[in-house]
C-alpha cells in the first residue's frame, strides 16, 4: 500500500511540474519548449529507478520518494537555467518560420550598401601597385577585368590582349576568349579615396585614387607663384589676391563680370582683375611697362592649368584740344582683340615678346603717368 501511494505522488508531482512547464512554454514559445525536453529525459530514469527500489526494499520507500522529489525539483531548476542559457541557439535553430523571420530581421538591420557605412580612418595602402593595371601600370578604374586565376587588367589593355586568348601573366587560356568583369575590385578602387595634392592650399576634395590625377589638373586650388621679384610666395589664386593687396599694395579690381565692357585705370606695373564667369572666377593680370614708343600692356591669366579659352578686347579713345585760340583738336582711337594666355608663374613672367602687346603711343600716354592718374582703358573679357 505504501508503494501504491508513493508512486502516484511521484507521478502527480512530475505531471504537475510538467503542466507548470507547459504554461511557461506558452509564454516563452519555442525556446522553453525545447528546454522542457531535457527535464523529461532526466526524470524518466529516476522514476524507473524508484520503481526498482520499491520492489527491493520497502523500508526505504519514503526516503526514496523524497529523494526522487528533490531530484525532480533540481532538474526543473536546471531546465530553467538551461532554457535561458540555450535561448539564443534555440532561437536560431527553431522552426523554419522563426529562422526566416530572424534572418529577415538581421538582413533588415544591416546597411543596404557600403556607402552608408562610416569611413575607415587611418588606412594605408602599403603597395600602390595593387591598385594599378599589370600591363600599363596606370591606376585601375572601372570597368576592370580578370582572367580565370584572378590577374586584373584595365579595359584598354583587355582589348589589346583579347586576340591572344591567354592571360598576360599566367598564360592560362581565357574561357571563351573573354576576360570576366571583376565587380568586387571595381567597388574597391571606387571606395579608396585620397586627399587632393593641393589640400595644403585649401582644397577639401577627396577624389578616388584613380581620379586623383584628373582632379589635380583641374583643381582650382593649385598653387601659383607671385610675380614680384624676389618674392617666393606660393598659394591658390584666392590667397594670391590677398597677398597682392596686403604685401605689395598692387591695384586689384574685383567683381568684374565677363562679357561686359568696363573701364579701368592702369598704372605702371601689375594690375589685377577678378573676372566672374559662369562657374568660377578668374584672376587676370594686366602688366603695363614703359617702352620706347609708349606703354605696352600685356594680359595674362594666373591659373595652375590652362582650362577653357579667355578672350580679351582692349580699346582706348583719347581726345585732346591743342589750343583754344587755334581750335586744334586731336583724337586717337585703337582697339585690339586677342586670346589670353595662362600660367602659374612657376617659371616667372613669360617673355613679353611671346605675348600680345597692346601699345599705347607716347603721344597719347605722355612721358609720365600724368601725376599718377594712369591710363584709362576699356576692357571686355570673354570666357568660354
Amino acid at each position: 500500500m505504501r508503494i501504491a501511494r508513493i508512486l502516484p505522488m511521484a507521478a502527480s508531482s512530475s505531471s504537475s511540474k510538467r503542466r507548470a512547464m507547459g504554461m511557461a512554454a506558452s509564454d516563452q514559445g519555442d525556446t522553453s519548449a525545447h528546454a522542457m525536453k531535457k527535464p523529461r529525459v532526466r526524470v524518466a530514469p529516476d522514476s524507473s529507478a524508484s520503481e526498482d527500489d520499491t520492489d527491493e526494499d520497502h523500508g526505504h520507500d519514503e526516503g526514496d520518494g523524497g529523494e526522487e522529489e528533490e531530484e525532480e525539483e533540481e532538474p526543473d531548476g536546471d531546465g530553467e537555467e538551461e532554457s535561458q542559457s540555450y535561448q539564443d541557439p534555440l532561437e536560431s535553430d527553431g522552426d523554419g518560420v522563426d529562422e526566416e523571420a530572424s534572418a529577415g530581421d538581421m538582413a533588415a538591420s544591416e546597411p543596404a550598401a557600403p556607402s552608408t557605412r562610416a569611413a575607415v580612418a587611418g588606412v594605408t595602402v602599403e603597395d600602390a601597385d595593387a591598385l594599378e593595371c599589370g600591363v600599363c601600370f596606370l591606376p585601375l578604374r572601372p570597368p576592370i577585368f580578370q582572367c580565370e586565376v584572378g590577374h586584373a587588367v584595365c579595359a584598354p589593355c583587355r582589348d589589346t590582349l583579347a586576340p591572344a586568348g591567354r592571360c598576360y601573366v599566367c598564360r592560362v587560356a581565357v574561357a571563351g576568349g573573354e576576360y570576366r568583369r571583376c565587380y568586387a575590385l571595381e567597388r574597391l578602387v571606387d571606395a579608396i579615396r585620397v586627399a587632393c595634392p593641393h589640400a595644403a592650399h585649401g582644397c577639401a576634395a577627396r577624389p578616388a585614387y584613380h581620379d586623383v590625377e584628373a582632379h589635380r589638373l583641374a583643381c582650382p586650388h593649385g598653387p601659383c607663384h607671385c610675380p614680384g621679384e624676389r618674392c617666393g610666395f606660393v598659394g591658390s589664386t584666392a590667397a594670391l589676391l590677398d597677398h597682392f593687396a596686403a604685401t605689395h599694395n598692387w591695384p586689384c579690381t574685383t567683381n568684374v563680370r565677363a562679357r561686359e565692357v568696363f573701364d579701368v585705370r592702369l598704372h605702371d606695373g601689375f594690375n589685377f582683375l577678378v573676372v566672374g564667369g559662369a562657374s568660377r572666377h578668374h584672376l587676370v593680370m594686366m602688366n603695363m611697362t614703359r617702352e620706347p614708343l609708349g606703354r605696352a600692356i600685356t594680359v595674362l591669366r594666373i591659373h595652375p592649368h590652362a582650362t577653357g579659352r579667355i578672350q580679351c578686347e582692349l580699346s582706348l579713345s583719347h581726345h585732346v584740344v591743342l589750343g583754344d585760340s587755334w581750335g586744334l583738336y586731336r583724337s586717337h582711337y585703337q582697339k585690339s582683340v586677342f586670346d589670353v594666355g595662362c600660367s602659374d608663374l612657376a617659371d616667372g613672367l613669360p617673355d613679353a615678346k611671346q605675348c600680345f602687346q597692346f601699345v599705347v603711343p607716347r603721344c597719347v600716354a605722355g612721358d609720365d603717368d600724368e601725376g599718377g592718374t594712369g591710363i584709362r582703358i576699356n576692357v571686355l573679357i570673354t570666357v568660354d
